[in-house]
């Protein structure tokens, strides 16, 4: 049946010739893989750039449940992110974030405010001006809502991490418990030498209830955010 859907890609492979099989986070069908073909053809008009992580795409696909692929039928993009491809920083978090999004997305099912948070979230990211450094810390406390498994409380919190120790100083835990109920745009104020400790301590009480193995991303992230 033909299914008429927004969705966020999560990531492409190369297929045959000019064709590629995408994973895409849909609104309607949750996780589907689809295949796309001669979007890298001379003649596909920049189709290839609809398929490029965390863009914002309305499909319709031939769908069918028994099948482990979608076939697109028509594909295009219903936001575009001009800022997140050109700004070296918002385009490295995007980088991290689809990064963490194909390590703990698992939805096999329609979860319209999950989808909705993630495509908020990328959005956002896009627009804003201002604490864009911290986007990353912030992102990944919300996912985690969405994930069943936020802290309760900065205490909740470093009991499960190793670096306990380093939030007994009244500042660090007060500056912990700022990210944990911050927006956005909220002002943290973070050296870059506190934002990567937190990153870490933040990646390992994610490890504990999932299984990320190694985050490529990190170096560079590290690279770029530095005060």
């Amino acid at each position: 049946m033909l299914v008429k859907t927004k969705g966020i890609v999560l990531r492409f492979v190369k297929y045959k010739e000019s064709s590629v099989i995408a994973t895409i986070y849909t609104l309607e069908k949750g996780i589907i893989s689809v295949i796309a073909n001669s979007v890298r053809s001379k003649n596909s008009k920049g189709k290839i750039a609809l398929f490029q992580p965390l863009s914002l795409v309305e499909l319709i696909v031939y769908y069918n449940i028994s099948k482990n692929i979608s076939r697109i039928s028509e594909i295009n993009s219903y936001r575009p992110l001009h800022d997140l491809r050109q700004d070296p920083v918002k385009a490295c978090i995007s980088i991290f974030i689809n990064e963490m999004l194909n390590k703990c997305l698992k939805e096999e099912e329609s979860n319209p405010p999950f989808y909705n948070f993630i495509q908020n979230s990328i959005i956002h990211l896009n627009e804003q001006n201002v604490e864009t450094q911290n986007f990353h810390l912030i992102f990944l406390i919300k996912l985690s809502l969405f994930l069943g498994f936020k802290p309760n409380s900065t205490s909740d919190f470093i009991q499960q991490i190793s670096n306990d120790s380093y939030y007994s100083e009244n500042n660090n835990k007060q500056v912990l418990n700022g990210i944990l109920n911050a927006n956005y745009e909220t002002k943290l104020g973070l050296t870059s030498s506190l934002r990567n400790t937190i990153l870490a301590d933040l990646l390992e009480y994610y490890q504990a209830h999932i299984d990320l193995g190694k985050i490529n991303s990190i170096e560079v992230l590290h690279e770029l955010l530095h005060n």
